[in-house]
């Protein structure tokens, strides 16, 4: 299967025309754009999208409310938006989450970043300001689904799809350390333990692809493209899995 993947588009920092590209599906491991913006892009697209919601599209937005209203507008186009869920295509299971990190699970400095970190300042979880309790949460909700997606025996590949990172391997040593626990999760036993393909992810602005045990994470983000655009990135990147 040839997989086009991209992350991090920030389209609400201007657009992109995507090239054709010979590839049999679309990952979109999100921050494509803020609300509903990237699903509506995305579902322009001629083939089939694994679609899942970066930290951005929830900017401005509750939590709460978006999510179902992401769901929706994914029904009857070629986007699949998954949310703690699995979408089989032409034999290989996708499994999906946003995977909000645990931020060191309470060990680091909380409320520094809760300071730093824009989220906490630009979403509202069901009517509230968005807390360290909420993406605690959210990161147990989503990790505990994937372990027990992962045990079910399945006889195709299996290709996970996030947009925070399933290992500190893809932070790349910036100055602030701290905040590499909002961007990282460290998941290496779930790569280590299970048969898992590749393992796609956004949010660092980083290009990755490298190896975790015997599972590829690839990483290909745009950036912001009126203010710090990635320069290794490419708009048709395609990966055989």
């Amino acid at each position: 299967m040839r997989v086009h993947y991209f992350s991090d588009i920030h389209l609400e920092f201007g657009p992109l025309q995507l090239p054709e590209v010979a590839a049999d599906v679309v990952v979109a491991a999100g921050d494509i754009g803020v609300g509903l913006q990237g699903m509506r892009w995305l579902a322009q697209l001629d083939k089939p999208v694994i679609y899942v919601a970066g930290n951005h599209e929830f900017y401005q937005h509750d939590h709460v409310e978006l999510l179902p209203r992401l769901e929706q507008a994914a029904l009857g186009t070629p986007v699949r938006f998954l949310e703690n869920k699995v979408h089989v295509l032409d034999g290989v299971r996708f499994l999906g989450c946003t995977l909000w990190t645990d931020l060191g699970a309470g060990d680091e400095d909380v409320s520094r970043l809760e300071d730093s970190v824009n989220d906490f300042h630009r979403i509202r979880f069901d009517g509230r300001p968005y807390r360290f309790e909420h993406y605690l949460a959210l990161h147990r909700r989503s990790r505990t689904w994937l372990a027990r997606a992962l045990q079910r025996p399945f006889s195709g590949k299996t290709v996970v799809v996030t947009h925070h990172a399933p290992s500190f391997w893809s932070w790349d040593n910036r100055p602030s350390a701290l905040n590499r626990f909002a961007y990282c999760n460290d998941l290496r036993e779930l790569m280590y333990e299970y048969d898992i393909a590749a393992w796609f992810h956004g949010h660092t602005h980083v290009v990755w692809d490298y190896r975790c045990g015997d599972t590829r994470i690839l990483c290909n983000p745009r950036g912001y493209h009126d203010r710090r655009p990635v320069e290794e990135f490419r708009p048709g990147r395609v990966v055989e899995i």
